[in-house]
């Protein structure tokens, strides 16, 4: 049994901050959905296509679309994996807002620089409401 270290400059670890992304973080209902594909305003990006409306909630909420041209069902879940930890970092949205993010075919033979240098570029004009 390992024990906690102790003695002289030593300290105890720090509490961590929760890095989960829960269901209130995640776009769920297939109504909102729709309802930011019709009503929410449109970034295009390289390999990505941001459409963001205006949250219903306090926070904002991510939903991921991807097409079974991408691959298979584990390359399209490894880009949802990546995707979700982009937003999770991401502190240039500002507002509140729902994002639905379309993956473009071909974002998956990107690496993941390059696929976060296009995520965060999208997201800074979503914080600055720069053209679509």
């Amino acid at each position: 049994m390992l024990s906690e270290p102790s003695g002289p400059g030593r300290q105890a670890p720090a509490t961590r901050v929760s890095e989960s992304f829960g269901r209130d973080r995640r776009v769920l209902r297939r109504a909102d959905y729709l309802d930011t594909y019709s009503s929410g305003r449109r970034y295009v990006g390289r390999w990505l296509v941001f459409f963001v409306r205006p949250a219903s909630g306090p926070c904002s909420r991510l939903g991921v679309t991807i097409t079974k041209k991408t691959g298979s069902s584990v390359v399209r879940n490894r880009l949802r994996r990546k995707l979700r930890e982009l937003f999770r970092r991401c502190s240039g949205l500002g507002l509140a807002v729902d994002v639905v993010v379309n993956v473009r075919v071909g974002a998956e033979k990107t690496d993941f620089a390059e696929l976060s240098k296009d995520f965060g570029k999208l997201a800074a004009r979503v914080g600055a409401g720069g053209p679509s």
